[in-house]
């Protein structure tokens, strides 16, 4: 097992506890940081964080053999880098003194959804901005809500929601993409052929729906909208 060496070549075996030597004779020349405040900030840190990566923490206490250096400003607290929740340990650290710690933090997985961030209207396109994730406490609202912001953004919305509601899928649909009275190019298409023609629209629709529309000889026909906004008609 390898160690540490310390100032005099030998090799140290248990270097967690030379690290907590040293910085306890830091400490006694800066005074000493109080591990209440520490554990005052983790907290604060973790009840703040709570839901927004659906979990809950709670944060573990401090050694109590720690010594560090006094901090002027309270301590700042976040996640270690590098790291995917559902996180074990928060960091705290002291930029004036230069120390930085780990403190763990148990994890409890939080029934969630995407909330609206802002009042919405009818018809509007949701963005990433517009929503935010958060614990839902109702248990039977928490089995409709959306988990996943894929099937939010780009989508629009039935109705008109207040801000901090909670999404759900019947709420959503694909945005309109052709508005009633909108000339549109109809392609008929049957097997070995396909025939273009100008329509107008009878109806509103999104890409994949199917569409009304009335053909200059005054039929109507039916069919369903394509990605670059034309109708595709299957012969009979």
């Amino acid at each position: 097992m390898l160690g540490w060496r310390g100032y005099n070549g030998r090799m140290m075996r248990n270097p967690l506890l030379y690290g907590l030597l040293l910085l306890s004779l830091f400490a006694s020349a800066a005074g000493v940081q109080d591990l209440r405040q520490l554990e005052q900030v983790a907290t604060a840190f973790a009840e703040a964080e709570a839901g927004s990566d659906g979990f809950r923490y709670q944060a573990g206490k401090a050694d109590p053999r720690l010594r560090l250096p006094a901090c002027a400003q309270p301590p700042t607290a976040g996640w270690p880098g590098g790291q995917k929740p559902p996180f074990t340990a928060l960091e705290l650290a002291c930029a004036g003194q230069g120390w930085r710690i780990l403190l763990p933090v148990t994890a409890s997985q939080l029934s969630v959804g995407y909330v609206t961030t802002r009042q919405l209207r009818a018809g509007e396109v949701l963005q990433l901005g517009d929503i935010k994730l958060m614990p839902v406490s109702n248990r039977a609202l928490a089995l409709q809500a959306v988990r996943d912001p894929a099937l939010i953004v780009g989508k629009a919305l039935r109705s008109t929601l207040p801000a901090g509601s909670l999404l759900r899928e019947s709420q959503l649909r694909l945005p309109l993409v052709i508005k009633t009275n909108q000339p549109v190019r109809v392609l008929v298409q049957g097997n070995g052929f396909a025939i273009g023609s100008d329509a107008v629209a009878l109806g509103n629709a999104a890409v994949g729906e199917r569409l009304n529309v009335r053909v200059p000889s005054g039929k109507v026909i039916s069919g369903v909208v394509q990605e670059d906004l034309s109708v595709l008609v299957a012969a009979p």
